[in-house]
């Protein structure tokens, strides 16, 4: 099958649990650990389906009794997923007592293939990762590999794995809409920060917002189930939404909303209603090159009601001044809005 222009083709070497399988093996590696360290980091933290891969080799290989006798690479303490850093933690130095890496490499691949086929028959089930984004004011509509069909916001990105029993999608910023094919007996599963979304056929938005460090689930066909870190999962259906707590905690109360403003972005259009003008700077962020920012806001002083697209973003930004007790600084690289009573 011809590979889409616009997607580009993840691990076609390697799959993630090999890829695991040599991350192990050079965060075990005294000299080495150092050298790779921000490679790794930037591995490991680009999904949950990374992190879990890694994990269970870890777990595989405490089961071979060697877990003492080697060094311990930390990859999660204290909030470290959500800073990207990482501690190395030496317990003791393998190599001291066996010597070359590629003796290590060859021990560890062979006892944890051999584990996980005994204990773990879905953990080596062919995978297939594909990489969607977007640039500046860009929508991409995709038809991913099971059929189902994405619609991709501006400076937005996802990635997309499917395995024999499930379908997943990392959506690590932006926002998405999706119109799953329903597979009665292979769910397809959102990923944003903490939460997941599943269904199995539905037509539904995921928007992840930074700046109210939320992951916004909204319904438009079917049903979904929205899941947290550590809370009970909530059920939403057609006309539903919920924004979930990007790091976690209580799920807030379910509300519905309008088809027409929440998807107008579809369309190139984003609509403001009595919007406060910081969340109004981070809606359109994704459609100016520059980047946005706002001085001397101690409060959300000033709406805005109007409707944004692509053609005419920057006129909208110029006018600001005029019709609010605003200043504007532009330069070739930021736009500056300061805010002032008098």
């Amino acid at each position: 099958m011809k590979q889409n222009s616009n997607v580009t083709h993840l691990n076609a070497e390697k799959s993630i649990n090999e890829q695991a399988i040599h991350w192990f093996t050079l965060m075990n590696d005294e000299d080495l650990a150092h050298q790779y360290q921000e490679a790794f980091t930037k591995w490991y933290t680009h999904s949950l389906r990374h992190r879990n891969a890694f994990k269970a080799i870890a777990k595989m290989w405490d089961k071979t009794g060697f877990t003492d006798d080697i060094i311990a690479y930390e990859t999660e303490r204290n909030s470290t997923l959500e800073t990207g850093k990482s501690t190395l933690l030496k317990y003791k130095d393998l190599y001291k007592k066996v010597g070359a890496l590629v003796a290590f490499a060859a021990t560890l691949v062979i006892t944890v293939i051999t584990l996980l086929n005994k204990q773990d028959q879905s953990f080596s089930q062919p995978s297939h990762v594909f990489a969607y984004s977007t640039t500046t004011a860009q929508i991409k509509n995709i038809t991913l590999p099971d059929g189902s069909k994405l619609t991709l916001g501006p400076t937005s990105s996802v990635s997309y794995t499917e395995l024999d029993t499930t379908r997943s999608i990392e959506l690590s910023q932006g926002r998405a809409f999706f119109d799953v094919v329903s597979m009665t007996n292979k769910p397809f599963i959102v990923n944003s920060g903490v939460n997941t979304v599943e269904v199995t056929g539905t037509e539904f938005e995921v928007d992840v917002n930074n700046f109210k460090k939320t992951t916004r689930v909204s319904v438009v066909e079917g049903s979904v189930k929205v899941s947290g870190k550590g809370e009970a999962p909530v059920f939403l259906s057609q006309g539903e939404r919920v924004s979930a707590p990007l790091t976690g905690g209580p799920m807030p109360s379910i509300t519905t909303f309008s088809d027409k403003e929440t998807l107008a972005w579809m369309d190139n259009k984003l609509i403001f209603n009595n919007t406060p003008i910081t969340e109004f700077l981070y809606r359109i962020q994704p459609y100016v090159e520059q980047t946005l920012s706002l001085e001397g806001f101690s409060s959300d002083a000033v709406t805005i009601n109007t409707i944004v697209t692509p053609s005419n973003v920057h006129t909208l930004l110029d006018s600001l001044p005029a019709a609010y007790p605003l200043e504007m600084v532009r330069t070739s690289s930021t736009i500056t809005f300061t805010y002032s009573e008098n």
